[in-house]
């Protein structure tokens, strides 16, 4: 078996939340990101990896969901490489308990349990063999949440933003709104040529600057619902019922329709804490 001189990348769709798996290659190794779901998904790309003579050394992670680290186990030679904030994560045992809560609801059996090998600063730039990946901060779905660009490939990889088959949902609805603002902007001014989202199959810039603003001007639409009853001296719950009214970006996945509720309790938490 030869190695690979070639530079390339090809995606895997787990069979849960349609989850994508990213395998880049060159030089004759690989890096992945987010290697998921399932023991047996996971050892499926390190078996690619290795047919196309480019064993994975780097695993690279853009967020500690459970289900973008449950992977990570699978290649226990590989550098398991995250933000400072998504390394705290898993160094505190909280993304290791989320792996074992999944295996149990969704009966899967995981890899092992994740680990961390190295971390970087989001924002900065980080030499993983022979790639050179952009980092950025992705705040709003998680506090911890890593975009990162191979620019040499045309790739921008978003984690868990622009995907077409959920709607946005997250920690904090006013660092979502800003990241999308931070995502359209470069869509518009700085395009790469194919985006990765973490759940989804893969598109070009006009689908995801479509999601995105469709996305921010749902996230808009509920803060100003929310904020209006709440100033017009309405209580939580009308406030909470405003924020419901509010029509969503897209259908709800049967198993995402509560996190609509949650996307309401967290804007009401963040005006009121403004307020104080």
């Amino acid at each position: 078996m030869g190695s690979v001189t070639e530079s390339g990348w090809e995606r895997f769709e787990a069979s849960l939340y349609s989850t994508t798996s990213l395998l880049v290659f060159a030089e004759g190794e690989s890096l992945v990101v987010d290697p998921a779901i399932s023991k047996d998904e996971v050892a499926a790309i390190a078996l690619r990896a290795q047919e196309l003579g480019a064993p994975v050394r780097t695993v690279l992670i853009t967020h500690g969901d459970w289900d973008h680290v449950c992977g990570i186990a699978g290649f226990p030679e590989a550098t398991a490489v995250m933000s400072e904030e998504t390394g705290e994560k898993v160094a505190s045992g909280a993304a290791g308990e989320a792996v074992q809560w999944a295996a149990a609801e969704y009966d899967i059996v995981p890899a092992g349990a994740p680990r961390i090998d190295q971390t970087f600063r989001r924002g900065s730039t980080v030499s993983l063999g022979p790639f050179l990946v952009e980092t950025f901060p992705l705040a709003g779905h998680t506090d911890d949440g890593s975009g990162f660009r191979f620019r040499e490939l045309g790739l921008l990889i978003v984690g868990d933003y622009l995907s077409a088959d959920e709607f946005p949902f997250g920690t904090s609805p006013a660092a979502y709104r800003a990241t999308l603002i931070g995502l359209i902007e470069t869509l518009r001014a700085d395009p790469p040529d194919v985006v990765i989202r973490g759940h989804g199959p893969p598109s070009g810039v006009a689908d995801a600057l479509a999601i995105a603003e469709a996305d921010l001007a749902y996230l808009r639409s509920l803060h100003t619902a929310v904020g209006a009853a709440l100033s017009g001296g309405d209580t939580s719950d009308e406030a909470r019922a405003a924020g419901l009214a509010v029509d969503l970006p897209r259908a709800a996945p049967p198993d995402l329709e509560e996190m609509r509720g949650f996307n309401v309790e967290r804007e009401i938490e963040e005006i009121l804490a403004a307020g104080t």
